[in-house]
């Protein structure tokens, strides 16, 4: 049987280095069919916005502001994102942002072996928002956030956990695959337990 430890650091450090590669960067449009995405949707939610371009089509740019914090206790993993996300009207074939709102994001995670590698999976446990900025008006932040908790659990989440679900390899020595893995969590760690078998 073997043990591997993985510390936190090594979860938090993996995550600087993909916002520092900017990879941590998403658009989202009407190419995926989302019907929000049009000023007439946010007609109560952004009342100054509709007036001055009605019925006009949107975009969504969600950029992480830092690195996640992943934080391992006995009881599971805990992950906290922070993101902006800038609201874009698409007026003749222009990008025009006009506001932006700040999210942090609070999930479970939970890991998993799949084939030498250790993936997992984010589930939503709440979110809080702010106005970063707007270029017109207010904005109803309380009628925003149905929408943005849609966004989250429809879109988001399930990106991120497509990405999560290819997995990182463990260290092994070449030739062994682990079997029968197990994990446990420890203050800070987890350790992943296997059987090897030699391939």
């Amino acid at each position: 049987m073997i043990g591997i430890s993985l510390h936190e650091d090594v979860f938090n450090t993996a995550g600087l280095v993909y916002l520092n590669a900017g990879c941590m960067y998403w658009t989202i449009d009407n190419s995926l069919d989302h019907s929000f995405l049009n000023t007439a949707a946010w007609k109560d939610i952004y009342p100054q916005l509709y007036l001055q371009y009605p019925n006009h089509e949107m975009s969504l740019n969600i950029s992480a502001t830092s690195s996640p914090e992943v934080n391992i206790a006995k009881n599971g993993i805990n992950v906290t994102i922070y993101l902006d996300v800038t609201v874009n009207v698409l007026d003749d074939g222009k990008v025009i942002p006009v506001a932006c709102i700040s999210l942090d994001i609070y999930a479970s995670c939970s890991p998993q072996v799949l084939w030498n590698k250790i993936a997992g999976t984010l589930k939503l446990k709440s979110f809080t928002m702010s106005l970063k900025w707007s270029k017109i008006g207010n904005v109803h932040l309380d009628l925003l956030q149905p929408v943005i908790l849609a966004l989250l659990e429809t879109v988001f989440i399930p990106y991120v956990n497509l990405h999560l679900m290819r997995g990182f390899p463990l260290p092994l020595i070449h030739g062994f695959s682990l079997q029968n893995a197990e994990i446990h969590y420890t203050e800070s760690k987890i350790v992943t337990c296997s059987n090897l078998l030699y391939t």
